[in-house]
């Protein structure tokens, strides 16, 4: 039988934080996929690369969460400009405008292809928990095999 564990996200409160935390969170997964395929490499225990697995789903399920608010936050954001344009060169003659989509963007540090894509997350939260469920799936799935394969004790 298949068992869903419940949990409440802690994700940070402001866009800042958020960023950081997606930033940190796609590097740590990053992380835990060498160390599966170190763990292949290796032969080690089923058990450990179970863990593993399992370790990834949680991380990957945190940041999809996070970049899924990011975009939630930026999809109200305007994209028209308001009031005087602010000045970014040395030279004052060449104006620059900028909206406030993309002061948001800069201010946490990513590209408006990364943005657009966290607003269309935002957009349709039923495909993503579609997304997850179906990963948590998958690793169901491969625990169930993995305990068919070892040797009764």
């Amino acid at each position: 039988m298949e068992e869903l564990t419940v949990y409440q996200s802690n994700l940070p409160a402001n866009i800042e934080d958020l960023a950081r935390f997606a930033l940190i969170g796609r590097e740590k997964m990053v992380a835990v996929r060498a160390e599966i395929r170190a763990i292949d490499k290796l032969g080690l225990a089923e058990e450990v690369r179970r863990q593993k697995l399992e370790e990834g789903q949680m991380i990957s399920e945190a940041v999809l969460d996070a970049e899924v608010r990011i975009g939630t936050l930026l999809k109200d954001v305007p994209e028209q400009i308001t009031g005087r344009p602010k000045r970014e060169s040395k030279d004052s003659s060449i104006p620059t405008f900028k909206t406030p989509k993309q002061e948001a963007r800069d201010s946490i540090g990513i590209s408006r292809k990364q943005a657009d894509r966290f607003v269309q997350l935002a957009k349709h939260p039923e495909i993503v928990e579609q997304a997850k469920a179906e990963a948590l799936r998958r690793l169901f799935q491969f625990q169930r095999k993995a305990v068919a394969l070892c040797p009764k004790k």
